[in-house]
């Protein structure tokens, strides 16, 4: 991922999801020492943990502030006590991120939408399916960030706040580009004419 051509709404995206990720560090460490850590082989715990962990600190070897910005947030955290209260805390935490990035992307493409209509590029009724699917794209990719960070804690333990918020912010920006080619894609079929299979031939 090249951190310098990303969009300043990928990048608020990529913090959301990355902050939310960082609140519910603690929730999924529960899951992990409740039984989580029987997923993967200790082995692959601290490989996977510590292929992470150097690459998130060479991404932010230019901010080195945040860095230590977020392991004081980490630092902060209340240990959650029962599988339970994790679980529904770390289901909040993805809840909040979905709603936020839908709030970022449906936003940003109301503006968008509003500019369009004005200069009559664009009908009222693509107008409101770009903003849904604007926001519905951006809910989807802020949640999975979060959700993937967590999942990662969840299954290989303590892993350091600055990996956690690295792994919610890639993996939101990935979410967010591989559904907009996936519609695009989806968008384009009913359009395209299937190639005949058997061509007749001459005489026939």
């Amino acid at each position: 991922m090249n951190l310098w051509r990303i969009s300043r709404l990928d990048a608020v995206r990529a913090g959301i999801a990355g902050t939310r990720a960082v609140a519910v560090r603690a929730a999924a460490k529960t899951l992990f020492d409740a039984g989580g850590q029987r997923v993967l082989p200790a082995v692959v715990q601290q490989a996977v943990r510590g292929a992470v962990e150097r690459e998130a600190s060479r991404v932010l070897a230019a901010v080195g502030v945040m860095g230590r910005a977020l392991e004081g947030r980490g630092a902060q955290a209340v240990a959650v006590r029962g599988v339970r209260a994790a679980g529904r805390q770390i289901f909040r935490g993805v809840g909040t991120a979905a709603a936020a990035g839908a709030l970022v992307d449906g936003g940003w493409a109301l503006v968008q939408a509003v500019k369009r209509m004005r200069a009559g590029s664009m009908t009222r009724k693509q107008a409101a399916a770009h903003v849904a699917r604007e926001a519905g794209t951006g809910a989807a990719a802020t949640a999975a960030g979060t959700a993937a960070a967590a999942l990662l804690v969840a299954a290989t333990g303590g892993v350091a706040t600055p990996a956690v918020f690295m792994v919610a912010a890639a993996a939101s920006i990935g979410a967010k580009m591989g559904l907009d080619a996936w519609i695009e894609r989806a968008r384009s079929v009913p359009n395209a004419r299937p190639t005949p299979l058997l061509q007749p031939q001459a005489g026939s």
